[in-house]
């Protein structure tokens, strides 16, 4: 299979390196210091039309294939990973949702304002001090006439507190447990934001979280079939999120190459010293493997094919490859990199935070295992 890009694809890639360097490069560094939230490059996104990558010419978007937004994924995470997990979250885990498994009235009512960057979407799946659905503060719906009411309280929330709309898993049936889960809309007016998370790094990307009281929400799909949505949304968004460690893994790679030859020690560039050559040569080796399953992954999507299995293969492969490269670039920069002065340890924190932010680490492991033992 020929993996060269098509006329059309290196064009869309130019555009979108080229924006990311212009608008989301140059905030990175102090934003990441500050811990704020960029708001004003959403609008700039738009202007772009980028939030319309895959959604219809009727609410405001273009024709586009989910390998684009992968590569909108890679190219703004290589200059700006928290901006980069803005944008996903708000058109895979929101956006894309809302598109699928909306009614014709909530997709009129949310997208076209959604693809022109004035209401931001967000996620709300993890819940405070347990399991989904199994703890004291789980979201509960229950109906009310044409709506529902949602108690309870969301932890890791996805551009939480910055959002105007969030896409909700909450429990519809508690006698069925996961499955008696549904996924809903909620308007941020009608949520209380209780507490801001500050993280080790994805310092700038928004996380939340939110207490529902009585909130009013609608049913997105059907009742009952939340489990199901939240899977799809947690596959389309673990490629997505592989493709910004991608890009940011390139970032430390290439600042690696470069620091290795012009860094002297005892005489001669570090690159001389083949330890320091075993090193770029993982990093080089786990970052082509990393865009070759990433893109298959996206290339699963397009072609409706069951894509889920190959996001948990994914995944599995890159929150380790990607904190094996964020370890190395560190190690060849020495001193520098562990300096906050510089981009290589804000690069590793970033690449530690894009998988485990509101999942355990051996998510992938439980599912492959078990699909193997089935």
């Amino acid at each position: 299979m020929s993996m060269k890009l098509t006329e059309n694809r290196q064009l869309v890639v130019k555009s979108l390196a080229d924006f990311a360097k212009a608008v989301l490069e140059p905030i990175a560094y102090d934003d990441d210091r500050s811990a704020r939230v960029p708001e004003e490059i959403i609008k700039k996104i738009a202007d772009k039309n980028f939030f319309g990558m895959t959604i219809p010419k009727e609410f405001g978007g273009y024709d586009a294939d989910f390998v684009s937004v992968a590569s909108m994924a890679e190219e703004f995470g290589k200059a700006n990973s928290a901006a980069a997990a803005i944008a996903m979250t708000h058109l895979v885990m929101a956006e894309q949702t809302i598109l699928k498994y909306g009614t014709e009235e909530q997709k009129k009512q949310y997208l076209p304002d959604m693809v022109k960057g004035d209401k931001l979407g967000g996620y709300a799946y993890a819940e405070p001090g347990a399991s989904l659905a199994s703890g004291e503060n789980k979201v509960s719906a229950v109906k009310r006439g044409n709506c529902y009411s949602l108690t309870g309280k969301k932890a890791f929330v996805a551009n939480g507190g910055a959002a105007d709309v969030y896409v909700v898993i909450a429990q519809t049936n508690e006698a069925e447990g996961l499955n008696g889960l549904s996924a809903f809309i909620v308007d941020s007016d009608d949520v209380k934001v209780t507490k801001n998370t500050d993280k080790l790094g994805l310092r700038s990307f928004p996380t939340a979280e939110l207490e529902f009281t009585e909130t009013k929400g609608q049913l997105l799909g059907k009742e009952n079939e939340g489990l199901k949505i939240a899977k799809e949304i947690q596959a389309r968004a673990d490629i997505a999120f592989a493709a910004i460690g991608a890009g940011t893994a390139k970032a430390a790679l290439e600042h690696s190459v470069k620091h290795s030859k012009t860094r002297v020690q005892f005489g001669s560039p570090i690159s001389k010293l083949q330890a320091v050559q075993w090193l770029l040569a993982e990093m080089a080796n786990n970052l082509h493997i990393l865009n070759t399953l990433t893109y298959k992954a996206a290339a699963f999507v397009d072609a409706n094919e069951d894509y889920f299995m190959e996001s948990v293969y994914l995944k599995m492969f890159a929150q380790k490859a990607t904190f094996e490269i964020g370890t190395n670039a560190v190690q060849i920069h020495g001193g520098t990199g562990y300096s906050r002065e510089a981009k290589i340890e804000r690069y590793f924190r970033d690449l530690r935070g894009l998988f485990n932010i509101d999942s355990i680490n051996e998510y992938p492991q439980k599912i492959i295992a078990g699909n193997l033992l089935k």
